[in-house]
């Protein structure tokens, strides 16, 4: 089973529909964060305890949960939208209200959708986040996509005759917001900021997005598994101030995340491999020495002199590394056992 969840607008309100989808978001939030039960639905109280720990409520804004077995969807092809779904509410009680809605990608089956969240954006306006488990089967894989992660480029990715450096915005994106905090430091304008933080991160996320889909297609391309070079304890290093500023607000566990997710969404499989020494260990002759990374981006052998981009040469040691270790194996007997015609590997 493979999780997706699907972002839907709500569109075209009208007064009576905000009205009762305003009573029940709110009375929700009054339910979750002061017991206060102003006239909600029972199936929306039941979520403070088993969605929500009651110990862990805070002074905030809650999704409000909608039950799977309490949405109808209809496709009717109006000038609005084909996309149609019915929730129960108070103020409806019975009846229920018709919403229409704009999903950001194609909607599964409705027999998949489970328990799904309504949530309000800072604009005010009601925005479905529908949650489908969907069964998937996996590609049977035929080769190894190996990802290095690293600080000037986001995802150095390597195959058998496929290279590609990916992600280079994010430094420069992460070198300019950095800059201009430090100009409005200088300044005292603390509200301006803060206000650029979201602007800095969506930014980033939206690179990130990019970077992973792109590293998801070249594996559906080829049909390969994707091993990762997990950065576990690179945190914990102490050099440079300027070093770990860079490093320590690197995003590399979000595409990590993403990656996982879009990759599992078409059936292909992730592996994470200790990344451990790769940047410091040639590809060729297996020769470690810290000194043999001269640059950023290149590295010399000290041994068998090869000269090499550095983090190519990171990457193939993560897809040496997972031959080491058997994930194109392993891959492929979790594709047989989930259903894949074992006659696709000769394809």
């Amino acid at each position: 089973m493979v999780v997706h969840c699907i972002k839907c607008g709500i569109i075209g309100l009208t007064k009576t529909k905000r009205e009762a989808l305003d009573w029940e978001y709110e009375g929700f939030q009054w339910w979750m964060q002061f017991g206060i039960d102003p006239g909600i639905l029972s199936q929306h109280k039941a979520a403070k305890g088993h969605y929500y720990q009651k110990d862990s409520i805070k002074y905030k804004d809650y999704p409000l949960v909608v039950p799977h077995c309490m949405v109808w969807y209809r496709f009717k092809n109006t000038k609005l939208t084909p996309h149609w779904v019915k929730i129960s509410v108070r103020k409806r009680k019975g009846i229920g209200v018709w919403l229409p809605i704009k999903p950001h990608k194609p909607l599964p089956d409705i027999q998949y959708l489970r328990d799904s969240l309504m949530v309000r954006n800072r604009k005010g306006d009601y925005e479905f986040r529908l949650i489908y488990d969907v069964p998937q089967q996996l590609v049977v894989p035929k080769e190894v996509l190996a990802v290095d992660l690293g600080e000037r480029v986001m995802a150095t990715v390597c195959g058998s005759g496929y290279r590609a450096f990916l992600g280079r915005e994010v430094r420069g994106i992460r070198r300019h917001y950095a800059w201009l905090r430090r100009r409005l430091g200088q300044k005292k304008l603390l509200g301006k900021i803060r206000q650029i933080g979201s602007k800095e991160r969506n930014k980033v996320r939206n690179v990130l997005h990019h970077v992973a889909n792109q590293v998801v297609s070249i594996a559906e391309q080829t049909r390969a598994i994707i091993v990762i070079g997990q950065l576990k304890g690179i945190r914990r290093v102490r050099t440079s101030k300027r070093l770990n500023r860079i490093v320590f607000n690197m995003p590399y566990y979000t595409l990590t995340k993403m990656i996982q997710y879009k990759a599992a969404q078409r059936g292909i499989q992730v592996f994470l491999v200790d990344e451990r020494g790769t940047s410091m260990t040639c590809h060729r002759c297996g020769n470690a020495d810290r000194k043999q990374r001269k640059s950023q981006g290149l590295f010399v052998c000290s041994r068998c002199s090869l000269e090499y981009n550095a983090d190519l040469n990171g990457a193939r040691n993560i897809m040496d590394r997972a031959g080491e270790q058997g994930f194109l194996a392993r891959a492929l007997a979790e594709a047989l056992k989930s259903g894949s015609i074992p006659a696709q590997i000769s394809t």
